[in-house]
């Protein structure tokens, strides 16, 4: 139980990182950028909001948890459930797979319309792909 209450300690602090280090990074970027277009100024203030409110969300998940040891044990028990690792290992791998089809029906679909983003679909499943390979690599290892 002691190990569990220090990795949600961590994620506390990971997420506490990520919210101010992600704020501070996006202010000192637009303040030395001047040529950036509205558009795209506006999209990175979209993804950083979104992503602070649920690095905010999950710190105060966390904060409950490490004041509440009811509320602990319970999470503790969640996250120690067989089932729901099967489960989520499924999903995960169903996902990645789908994902993956779903990239390679975009690349043929939109080389009739935009080369760059057929190529840039491409590599983005290239890359999806080498990472599934390597982490399979690093678990067939590791178990």
């Amino acid at each position: 139980m002691e190990e569990f209450k220090k990795k949600i300690k961590f994620r506390f602090q990971l997420c506490t990182m990520y919210t101010c280090s992600g704020t501070m990074l996006y202010f000192l970027l637009s303040r030395f950028t001047e040529n950036v277009p509205d558009f795209s100024r506006g999209m990175l203030a979209g993804l950083l909001v979104g992503g602070d409110l649920l690095a905010v969300f999950y710190m105060i998940r966390c904060f409950v948890l490490l004041h509440y040891e009811k509320k602990l044990k319970e999470a503790y028990i969640k996250s120690a459930d067989e089932r729901n690792k099967e489960i989520s290992k499924e999903t995960m791998r169903t996902a990645s797979v789908i994902s993956l089809m779903c990239t390679g029906l975009a690349i043929i679909i939109t080389g009739f319309f935009s080369k760059t983003v057929s190529i840039t679909l491409f590599l983005d499943m290239t890359a999806s792909a080498l990472i599934t390979v390597f982490v399979n690599l690093y678990y067939n290892k590791k178990m």
